[in-house]
């Protein structure tokens, strides 16, 4: 049990994109599209689609299927996604002779252009690039590689698409070459959620499997928009409401994807729509440990908590109380931009459970304090003996393909595989 100190909120940067809400998505111009836009390569993007594992999310579904559900598991992130694979190549003489045009065009108009089909090579003074062979451009990478030294050599991987291996490879070719400067792009966004997560549990990683969601008693989302981030979690949620789930969401603002959203592989949700949130709580920005240590002092103070579990599974729970005990009621409300009826009210529904999942992601990690943000959030988990057990735990929700893998693989540069 960590000894989570009231840290007061700082404001930070941030923007998200604007859910679904209450407009219907329109499913079928989805689809038509995805089909014009794949159309020079039809055949092989079907084969991508029933035979491909999705490069989009970190939710493992195989073709149009998944392990956990049964009928088709198919968001339209993927189908926005599919013409990355399908595109046919860029006119590459554009790198040689019009740079300036290209660096007039947006990013997204870049990536319409298509794939880079060459090595290309452009030296300091250049007009342009130059296209080259693979020996050429591997005799170049060697020759720079050989001109530094390792403490200045240093490899970067992005999240999507890449698979384990190619993680497991790299990190190999890093430190072959003496050098342990090796990062991935979710480090960023999920580290808070490793430090601690290990510091508490042990495991920097999700302590249930998504079939879990389906069955539990509540189910808390903490700065995590799934509905635009994880589309293909909505239909977890779809069963998991149809099994008898509540679903509870804390987040300075509304999410509206998280207020009603259409399933496309679910034909009735995708015609009527399907209310996912059932409570919102709009903390401040910076003000969950606030909230959460506010419901936990409830908790405390009403005998809402499993003893049996602290005592056998848990320490630190004596410097806990004593913690919470000292934080005033008024400087929780201040902090947390909510009541304390409303701290009451989220305790009473933690109370009436006999099951949970909280689930987060960046709106809790990308703080100066993102550390103690989330051990609040597993102080809350282990007060109820919520670790361990069916359809409880905590899940730090990844975005991309390769996320968790890269991390268990040593592509960090502190740590080694497993």
């Amino acid at each position: 049990m960590a000894v989570n100190k009231f840290i007061s909120p700082r404001l930070w940067a941030s923007w998200k994109p604007f859910g679904l809400g209450e407009r219907k998505p329109h499913h079928f111009t989805e689809i038509a599209r995805t089909v014009w836009q794949n159309r020079r390569h039809p055949l092989y993007a079907w084969r991508i689609l029933t035979r491909g594992c999705c490069d989009g999310c970190a939710l493992g579904t195989y073709g149009m299927r998944d392990w956990t559900m049964d009928g088709i598991h198919l968001c339209t992130i993927r189908l926005n996604l599919l013409q990355l694979n399908t595109m046919g190549a860029m006119p590459w003489e554009r790198l040689v002779n019009d740079l300036e045009g290209l660096k007039q065009l947006s990013s997204p108009q870049l990536r319409q252009l298509g794939r880079l089909p060459y090595p290309m090579v452009r030296h300091r003074g250049d007009r342009g690039f130059r296209r080259v062979s693979w020996d050429e451009a591997l005799d170049l990478i060697a020759e720079r590689i050989r001109a530094t030294r390792p403490d200045r050599l240093a490899f970067y991987l992005t999240s999507r698409g890449i698979t384990n291996e190619v993680y497991y490879v790299a990190q190999k070719v890093a430190r072959f070459l003496g050098t342990n400067n090796i990062d991935n792009a979710a480090r960023v966004c999920h580290s808070p959620s490793t430090v601690a997560l290990k510091q508490t549990l042990g495991v920097g990683a999700s302590s249930v499997s998504y079939k879990d969601w389906i069955g539990t008693d509540l189910l808390i989302l903490l700065g995590s928009d799934i509905a635009n981030n994880q589309p293909v979690t909505t239909k977890y949620l779809y069963y998991a409401k149809k099994a008898g789930t509540r679903i509870v969401v804390i987040n300075p603002y509304k999410e509206p994807g998280l207020t009603r959203y259409w399933v496309p592989s679910v034909p009735e949700s995708a015609v009527l729509g399907t209310k996912l949130m059932d409570d919102f709580f709009q903390v401040s920005t910076g003000g969950d440990i606030a909230f959460l240590n506010g419901t936990l002092k409830y908790l405390i103070e009403q005998g809402w908590v499993n003893h049996d579990f602290i005592a056998r599974h848990t320490t630190g729970w004596a410097e806990l109380q004593a913690e919470l005990a000292q934080q005033d009621w008024e400087m929780l409300e201040r902090y947390s931009g909510l009541s304390r009826d409303e701290m009451r009210r989220f305790a009473e529904l933690i109370h009436q459970a006999r099951s949970g999942i909280l689930i987060w992601s960046m709106g809790l990690t990308q703080h100066t304090f993102g550390v103690q943000n989330v051990k609040a959030v597993i102080n809350l988990a282990l007060s109820q003996g919520w670790v361990g057990k069916e359809h409880c735990g905590v899940v730090p929700i990844r975005g991309h393909s390769g996320v968790q893998g890269g991390a268990e693989v040593g592509a960090v540069p502190d740590l080694l595989p497993g």
